[in-house]
């Protein structure tokens, strides 16, 4: 049993859960394309977000309760948690969108794990060394291959809008939301923090969907297969995907978790491909070769000299040594 509880708090652990993370919000970009014809962004996030608070509330409000004073104390920190995390990505996301071009939104979104790397630095003391900029930066162009489709030089002919502007706002967000769990990870377990965080989520999405009703947005009948989407989002890409991802912050570090954001975009072409029919290319591959290559520049490092015959090993942002 110690075993299993030493594997539970170690590093191959923490890899594990940011691999069932990234797999499930992958699929999570693969099934909200599908839905974007079919309901307004404010309302498909109040319904996946209220689906999620409904499923995990049997598991979470006693844990909150439980932990009331320690929710309060954190309860600045679980507000932007879920402002940043839940309330405003996906919405601000979408009406970036309808203002730019998706090359602009991918390249600007790559900026979320430097952000984050930069923010871990000092406000969390994590180590940002020159391999590992340089594997961030190996995984940067990994994307930029993957979504310039090999045409690298098509960048040099992008024009700025105000979506980019959002979607700048969207990569800091996401890095605020890996540090303030960071920050949260050790005072609140996971139940509780995410069934607060939940709870606040949709709290704060209810004023923008009553503002798109407001602005004449219908609502469609929703099908079978619509619920059935809903329900995946609601529980495999909200529930599991940030209960997986939280852990695996508190694990293993802000800065080396979110370097793992750069396989979305790679798995999401996978996926795509599996699930919709969607061409594989070779840029796409030849962007998974970069992306991962980062990552392992990033999480490999020498041993450092033996000291009162023990080996120091460190493994990388948030690790051990």
């Amino acid at each position: 049993m110690r075993r299993f509880g030493t594997f539970f708090s170690s590093l191959a652990f923490g890899y594990v859960l940011v691999a069932l993370s990234i797999v499930n919000w992958s699929g999570n970009f693969v099934a909200a394309r599908a839905m974007a014809d079919i309901l307004p962004p404010a309302t498909l996030n109040l319904i996946r977000w209220a689906i999620a608070t409904l499923v995990f509330l049997p598991f979470g409000i006693r844990p909150m309760w439980r932990e009331r004073k320690a929710v309060m104390s954190a309860l600045p920190e679980l507000c932007l948690i879920a402002l940043f995390g839940i309330s405003l990505f996906d919405v601000l996301t979408f009406v970036a969108g309808s203002t730019t071009a998706a090359l602009n939104m991918s390249l600007i979104s790559t900026l979320s794990p430097v952000f984050t790397f930069v923010l871990a630095h000092f406000f969390l003391g994590e180590e940002m060394s020159p391999r590992t900029a340089l594997g961030v930066f190996v995984s940067m162009c990994g994307v930029v291959v993957l979504v310039t489709g090999g045409d690298v030089a098509s960048i040099c002919h992008l024009t700025f809008s105000v979506g980019d502007l959002l979607m700048l706002i969207v990569a800091c967000m996401s890095s605020g939301y890996n540090i303030f769990v960071k920050r949260v990870s050790g005072r609140l377990s996971q139940s509780a923090m995410l069934m607060s965080t939940f709870i606040l989520g949709v709290v704060f999405i209810v004023p923008m969907f009553a503002w798109e009703v407001w602005r004449g947005a219908e609502i469609p009948e929703i099908t079978a297969r619509t619920w059935g989407v809903l329900v995946y989002l609601g529980v495999f890409a909200s529930v599991l995907c940030y209960l997986f991802w939280n852990m695996a912050v508190a694990i293993i570090g802000a800065g080396r978790t979110t370097l793992f954001y750069y396989t979305i975009p790679f798995c999401s072409g996978l996926l795509a491909w599996f699930m919709l029919g969607e061409e594989v290319n070779a840029a796409q591959l030849y962007s998974g070769v970069f992306i991962f290559g980062g990552i392992i520049i990033c999480l490999t490092r020498r041993q450092t000299p033996r000291r009162n015959g023990v080996v120091g090993v460190v493994v990388g942002e948030g690790g051990v040594s």
